[in-house]
């Protein structure tokens, strides 16, 4: 009997082990904010904006920006990937939210986020990604053909816990690090202090505090990608026309809400230009600023190319990888582009603008944020 129990006891550890390990996930999901009601999260986060939403499974961007601008109901915009994620309402005198990261595909997804919204902004900032113009990227993209409501994606907790436990298995998080910082909601923004600001703005946590910890440090992720053809860098000859169609309709709408448009290609680090000149794959790039000067020409609206920004003296040390340039970049893209006379002068505190740029935090941050929190 003595045996039995004991040969028991030791068939029974591994579910104990299992049953505390699922425990403990379930409260870290619980804790974090990963498991809690997105909708009662992004209410704490209007009341607190100190807060960064950044959840590790399961973002619900396109919800997420799409319920804060409609209550929000800003004059201003900005419309794109995560390559617009950087502008902030701090250098606007007027209502100002970022809805980066809402749409990821083609210009018929951003047609049918602008139809959803239920008011009409004065100004949309549209960031215009080089590879949509990809043929060999661009074909691959989701179509929005028939209109498509935003709503918020299936938040199954069992789907997230199994992929939670996997994560957690692999190693790339542990119960001691949820706490790291506490005033977030989701894992990326307890443990790396990465995620959404109230004004709908990115911040990077992690990266700024340790760049060389970044995947894509020195650009390696990326010049790999320029050098295989992958990973929104595929090789190109021409500019795909139904983009351009779907760029069109898109412009055809604001021109008829009275909806003034300002468009810009987002930069690439200077290296990573280079990069992609010296591959000679890339013979798309130069046919996007004369086609979208063109398009956006006809309906009156302003384009802005900012594939290569160092003409406005900056470098790679302002990017926070190949392709995503830091909050000093962005304030220099608006800056330049209320010197050219952009409607966006009435909009925009020079000032403040002016003087977040004399005196940034750093060569990629504009505020101190990077300390919050530290004793």
């Amino acid at each position: 009997m003595k045996k039995f129990i004991i040969r028991f006891l030791l068939f029974l550890i591994p579910f104990y082990f299992v049953g505390i390990l699922i425990l403990g996930v379930y409260h870290a999901g619980y804790e974090t904010g990963e498991f809690c009601d997105f909708d009662e999260l992004i209410q704490e986060q209007r009341k607190n904006h100190s807060v960064f939403i950044g959840m590790g499974y399961n973002e619900n961007t396109a919800y997420y920006k799409y319920t804060n601008v409609n209550y929000y109901q800003p004059e201003i915009i900005a419309l794109g990937t995560s390559r617009v994620m950087q502008f902030h309402d701090t250098y606007f005198c007027t209502g100002f939210y970022n809805c980066g990261g809402a749409v990821g595909w083609n210009y018929d997804e951003y047609l049918n986020f602008m139809k959803n919204l239920k008011y009409t902004p004065k100004v949309v900032i549209i960031g215009l990604d080089q590879w949509v113009f990809n043929p060999a990227w661009s074909q691959y993209c989701l179509e929005y053909s028939d209109y498509q409501p935003i709503e918020m994606l299936n938040r199954n907790k069992m789907s997230m816990e199994g992929k939670m436990i996997k994560d957690f298995i692999a190693g790339k998080w542990n119960f001691d690090n949820i706490d790291s910082y506490s005033i977030n909601y989701g894992f990326n923004g307890r443990v790396r202090d990465r995620g959404f600001q109230w004004d709908g703005s990115y911040y990077y946590g992690d990266v700024y505090r340790s760049p060389e910890d970044n995947k894509d440090y020195m650009f390696a992720d990326t010049f790999a990608r320029i050098d295989g053809g992958y990973g929104k860098f595929e090789w190109g000859e021409h500019i795909d026309k139904q983009t351009c169609e779907y760029l069109i309709a898109l412009l055809e709408y604001c021109y008829e809400e009275g909806i003034e448009v300002v468009g810009f290609t987002p930069p690439f680090a200077p290296s990573v230009n280079d990069r992609m000149a010296a591959s000679s794959n890339y013979g798309y790039l130069s046919e996007i600023s004369p086609r979208c000067r063109e398009i956006f020409g006809e309906y009156g609206y302003e384009y802005f190319d900012y594939t290569d920004v160092r003409e406005l003296g900056l470098d790679d040390a302002c990017f926070i990888d190949g392709f995503h340039g830091g909050e000093v970049v962005y304030a220099c893209l608006v800056r330049n582009m209320t010197t050219q006379g952009s409607c966006l002068q009435k909009y925009v505190d020079v000032k403040i603008l002016d003087s977040l740029l004399d005196h940034p935090y750093n060569h990629l941050m504009l505020y101190d944020f990077i300390h919050r929190g530290e004793v």
